[in-house]
Protein backbone atom coordinates (compact mmCIF):
# COMPACT_ATOMS: atom_id res chain seq x y z
CA UNK A 1 0.00 0.00 0.00
CA UNK A 2 2.83 2.38 0.79
CA UNK A 3 4.34 1.67 -2.60
CA UNK A 4 1.12 2.64 -4.36
CA UNK A 5 0.84 5.75 -2.22
CA UNK A 6 4.48 6.66 -2.92
CA UNK A 7 4.00 6.02 -6.67
CA UNK A 8 0.87 8.24 -6.82
CA UNK A 9 2.63 10.94 -4.78
CA UNK A 10 5.62 10.95 -7.19
CA UNK A 11 3.35 11.21 -10.25
CA UNK A 12 1.39 14.06 -8.64
CA UNK A 13 4.63 15.82 -7.75
CA UNK A 14 6.02 15.48 -11.27
CA UNK A 15 2.80 16.61 -12.94
CA UNK A 16 2.57 19.64 -10.64
CA UNK A 17 6.02 20.86 -11.72
CA UNK A 18 5.17 22.04 -15.18
CA UNK A 19 7.98 23.98 -16.74
CA UNK A 20 6.74 27.32 -17.87
CA UNK A 21 7.20 31.02 -17.77
CA UNK A 22 6.64 32.57 -14.33
CA UNK A 23 3.57 34.75 -13.85
CA UNK A 24 5.59 37.95 -13.25
CA UNK A 25 7.29 37.58 -16.65
CA UNK A 26 5.59 38.66 -19.88
CA UNK A 27 4.29 35.50 -21.54
CA UNK A 28 5.93 34.44 -24.84
CA UNK A 29 2.91 35.24 -27.08
CA UNK A 30 2.65 38.74 -25.66
CA UNK A 31 6.43 39.19 -25.68
CA UNK A 32 6.50 38.32 -29.40
CA UNK A 33 4.08 41.14 -30.12
CA UNK A 34 6.07 43.58 -27.99
CA UNK A 35 9.38 42.63 -29.62
CA UNK A 36 7.83 42.84 -33.09
CA UNK A 37 6.67 46.40 -32.41
CA UNK A 38 10.01 47.33 -30.84
CA UNK A 39 11.94 46.01 -33.84
CA UNK A 40 9.70 47.91 -36.25
CA UNK A 41 10.40 51.09 -34.30
CA UNK A 42 14.12 50.26 -34.23
CA UNK A 43 14.07 50.04 -38.02
CA UNK A 44 12.41 53.46 -38.24
CA UNK A 45 14.74 55.03 -35.68
CA UNK A 46 17.82 53.66 -37.45
CA UNK A 47 16.83 55.62 -40.55
CA UNK A 48 17.05 58.93 -38.65
CA UNK A 49 20.45 60.42 -39.52
CA UNK A 50 21.08 62.31 -36.26
CA UNK A 51 21.56 60.09 -33.18
CA UNK A 52 20.27 62.76 -30.77
CA UNK A 53 17.09 63.12 -32.76
CA UNK A 54 16.72 59.35 -32.90
CA UNK A 55 16.87 59.14 -29.10
CA UNK A 56 14.35 61.94 -28.72
CA UNK A 57 11.97 60.27 -31.15
CA UNK A 58 12.36 56.71 -29.88
CA UNK A 59 11.82 57.26 -26.13
CA UNK A 60 8.15 58.27 -26.32
CA UNK A 61 7.44 55.60 -28.93
CA UNK A 62 8.86 52.88 -26.67
CA UNK A 63 6.75 54.22 -23.80
CA UNK A 64 3.74 54.04 -26.11
CA UNK A 65 4.49 50.39 -26.90
CA UNK A 66 4.82 49.56 -23.21
CA UNK A 67 1.52 51.35 -22.47
CA UNK A 68 -0.16 49.50 -25.35
CA UNK A 69 0.68 46.16 -23.75
CA UNK A 70 0.18 47.29 -20.14
CA UNK A 71 3.78 46.89 -18.97
CA UNK A 72 6.56 49.23 -17.96
CA UNK A 73 10.23 49.29 -18.92
CA UNK A 74 11.24 47.44 -15.72
CA UNK A 75 8.87 44.55 -16.50
CA UNK A 76 10.20 44.47 -20.05
CA UNK A 77 13.80 44.41 -18.83
CA UNK A 78 13.01 41.67 -16.28
CA UNK A 79 11.26 39.62 -18.96
CA UNK A 80 14.15 40.03 -21.40
CA UNK A 81 16.59 38.90 -18.68
CA UNK A 82 14.48 35.79 -18.17
CA UNK A 83 14.35 35.06 -21.90
CA UNK A 84 18.11 35.62 -22.26
CA UNK A 85 18.57 32.92 -19.64
CA UNK A 86 16.23 30.64 -21.65
CA UNK A 87 17.58 30.92 -25.20
CA UNK A 88 15.44 28.04 -26.48
CA UNK A 89 12.25 30.03 -25.83
CA UNK A 90 13.80 33.27 -27.11
CA UNK A 91 15.05 31.55 -30.26
CA UNK A 92 11.58 30.20 -31.07
CA UNK A 93 10.09 33.64 -30.46
CA UNK A 94 12.62 35.30 -32.77
CA UNK A 95 12.00 32.71 -35.48
CA UNK A 96 8.31 33.66 -35.46
CA UNK A 97 9.13 37.39 -35.20
CA UNK A 98 11.51 37.12 -38.18
CA UNK A 99 8.85 35.39 -40.25
CA UNK A 100 6.29 38.03 -39.31
CA UNK A 101 8.68 40.88 -40.16
CA UNK A 102 9.45 39.24 -43.52
CA UNK A 103 5.75 38.88 -44.26
CA UNK A 104 5.12 42.51 -43.27
CA UNK A 105 8.03 43.67 -45.44
CA UNK A 106 6.68 41.72 -48.42
CA UNK A 107 3.18 43.15 -47.92
CA UNK A 108 4.60 46.66 -47.69
CA UNK A 109 6.66 46.11 -50.86
CA UNK A 110 3.51 44.99 -52.68
CA UNK A 111 1.65 48.07 -51.45
CA UNK A 112 4.47 50.35 -52.60
CA UNK A 113 4.56 48.61 -55.98
CA UNK A 114 0.82 49.06 -56.37
CA UNK A 115 1.10 52.74 -55.40
CA UNK A 116 3.91 53.19 -57.92
CA UNK A 117 1.82 51.59 -60.67
CA UNK A 118 -1.09 53.89 -59.83
CA UNK A 119 1.21 56.92 -59.96
CA UNK A 120 2.59 55.86 -63.33
CA UNK A 121 -0.93 55.30 -64.66
CA UNK A 122 -2.05 58.69 -63.32
CA UNK A 123 0.94 60.46 -64.89
CA UNK A 124 0.29 58.71 -68.20
CA UNK A 125 -3.36 59.72 -68.08
CA UNK A 126 -2.48 63.34 -67.30
CA UNK A 127 0.13 63.37 -70.07
CA UNK A 128 -2.39 61.96 -72.52
CA UNK A 129 -4.94 64.61 -71.50
CA UNK A 130 -2.31 67.35 -71.81
CA UNK A 131 -1.25 66.10 -75.24
CA UNK A 132 -4.87 65.98 -76.36
CA UNK A 133 -5.48 69.50 -75.08
CA UNK A 134 -2.34 70.74 -76.82
CA UNK A 135 -3.42 69.05 -80.03
CA UNK A 136 -6.90 70.58 -79.77
CA UNK A 137 -5.48 74.04 -79.15
CA UNK A 138 -3.13 73.68 -82.13
CA UNK A 139 -6.06 72.55 -84.22
CA UNK A 140 -8.02 75.65 -83.21
CA UNK A 141 -5.08 77.89 -84.01
CA UNK A 142 -4.69 76.27 -87.40
CA UNK A 143 -8.42 76.66 -88.09
CA UNK A 144 -8.18 80.36 -87.32
CA UNK A 145 -5.19 80.71 -89.61
CA UNK A 146 -6.97 79.02 -92.51
CA UNK A 147 -8.20 81.68 -94.87
CA UNK A 148 -10.97 81.26 -97.34
CA UNK A 149 -9.39 83.05 -100.28
CA UNK A 150 -12.69 83.32 -102.16
CA UNK A 151 -14.32 85.28 -99.33
CA UNK A 152 -11.34 87.56 -98.86
CA UNK A 153 -11.10 88.24 -102.57
CA UNK A 154 -14.74 89.19 -102.93
CA UNK A 155 -14.73 91.89 -100.30
CA UNK A 156 -12.21 94.20 -101.91
CA UNK A 157 -13.96 93.95 -105.29
CA UNK A 158 -17.29 94.89 -103.76
CA UNK A 159 -15.75 98.02 -102.39
CA UNK A 160 -14.35 98.87 -105.79
CA UNK A 161 -17.56 98.11 -107.62
CA UNK A 162 -19.80 99.94 -105.23
CA UNK A 163 -20.58 103.36 -106.33
CA UNK A 164 -20.40 105.98 -103.66
CA UNK A 165 -23.81 107.16 -102.44
CA UNK A 166 -23.09 110.72 -103.35
CA UNK A 167 -22.44 109.74 -106.97
CA UNK A 168 -25.76 107.86 -107.26
CA UNK A 169 -27.85 110.92 -106.64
Amino acid sequence: MTRIFLFVFCIALLSACKPGVPKDIVQPEEMEKILFDIHLIDGYVSSIPTPDSARKVSAPIYKGIFNKYGIDSATHAKSMTYYYKHPDILSKMYDRIGAKIGKTRDEEAKKQEKIQKLRIARVAKLKKAADKKAADSLKKVNEKKKVDTAKKAVRPFKKLIEVPKAAKK
